[in-house]
């Protein structure tokens, strides 16, 4: 892999500013880039071939390999159960106990899990279990449906669980091999890194985000099995939208406004797919996840998707007086 590939910053652009009376105080630059199920940049802001980590975007896709393999079947796994294997939730309840069911149908439990633990980003359910001394769990973690449904999988073909993290791990390797294909990127053009949670994390051109999630909706340039393993994947997550976020959250809300499919990840990364033959991916350079709401709803209009007037991503001060707004530049 070329160092500049590597180590370069790629080329962005101004994407959204914090107005604060006259003045723009503060800017966060970016990229954009909107694909088709070809690999076609339809349109980009930002240098759409330079690398990105796609974080927690990557969850449909690594879910997958649970769908193709027949174990989701196997197991019983209803849509909202797979809906949460795609997902970054909140660690609300209905979260929990859709984690417990899909581990207690591959026979397995809460002790398996290698994710992590933080507190739940539901901040009623956080604060609750703060009240009741409890220490946060892996299962509390967003990402624990994703570390259940990689655990089943194991289960299902015998792999081992122990380490199904590793990147060297069967599971793991399937993974990279099946998301490879969906984003129309060699196996080897991936990067690795570390997320999180102790799961690889996945760098790739920006453009290939958004190839994968124009795929992913449609099923289009795949084969017919992993045409329809994304189907399924994105009925569940369409038909739960809940699920795949949680109370209050953008994914959430976007899905439930349209009938676009929504994954976002952290540090500033959001994809989006149409079933229209095309896919959105979005990166904030520094990282911010408050400049994500405007530049989404301002692409998305770009393209007629009809959304609800949305509420003015507004700032206030001590006294809760509008002193400002977060707003697309674009």
């Amino acid at each position: 892999m070329r160092d500049d590939v590597v180590r370069g910053l790629p080329g962005d652009e101004p994407l959204a500013a914090l107005r604060r009376g006259p003045m723009t105080e503060s800017v966060h630059r970016g990229r954009v880039v909107f694909c088709d199920t070809s690999g076609e940049v339809l349109e980009a802001f930002g240098d759409p071939e330079g690398y990105t980590y796609v974080r927690s975007s990557a969850k449909p896709f690594q879910a997958l390999p649970l769908v193709l393999s027949g174990a989701a079947d196997a197991f019983g796994l209803s849509d909202e159960e797979i809906a949460v294997v795609c997902a970054s939730h909140s660690g609300e309840d209905h979260h929990l106990a859709l984690v417990r069911s899909v581990l207690s149908k591959a026979g397995l439990s809460e002790k398996y899990l290698r994710n992590g633990a933080h507190p739940p980003f539901h901040a009623p359910t956080a604060a609750s279990l703060a009240r009741d001394g409890e220490v946060p769990q892996p299962i509390h973690g967003n990402c624990s449906g994703k570390h259940a449904g990689m655990l089943a999988l194991c289960a299902y073909e015998g792999w081992s669980l122990d380490d199904y993290h590793s990147p060297d791990h069967s599971l793991q390797r399937t993974i990279l091999n099946v998301m490879s294909e969906v984003c129309a990127l060699e196996p080897e053009a991936m990067l690795l890194g570390g997320d999180g949670c102790g799961v690889p994390a996945f760098a790739m051109p920006l453009k290939n985000l958004a190839t994968g999630f124009a795929r992913l909706s449609t099923g289009e340039h795949l084969s017919d099995k992993l045409a329809e393993g994304c189907r399924r994947a994105r009925e569940a997550m369409r038909a739960n939208p809940y699920t795949v976020a949680g109370t209050g959250r953008f994914d959430t809300q976007l899905m439930q406004d349209t009938a676009l499919l929504a994954k976002s990840g952290a540090e500033g990364v959001i994809a989006c797919g149409s079933a229209h033959g095309w896919g959105m991916a979005i990166k904030i350079s520094d990282g911010s996840g408050r400049a994500v709401k405007p530049v989404v709803l301002s692409m998305l209009r770009r393209r007629g998707v009809t959304l609800p007037d949305p509420e003015p991503d507004i700032v206030r001060d001590l006294h809760g007086e509008v002193v400002g707004s977060m707003e697309s530049i674009l």
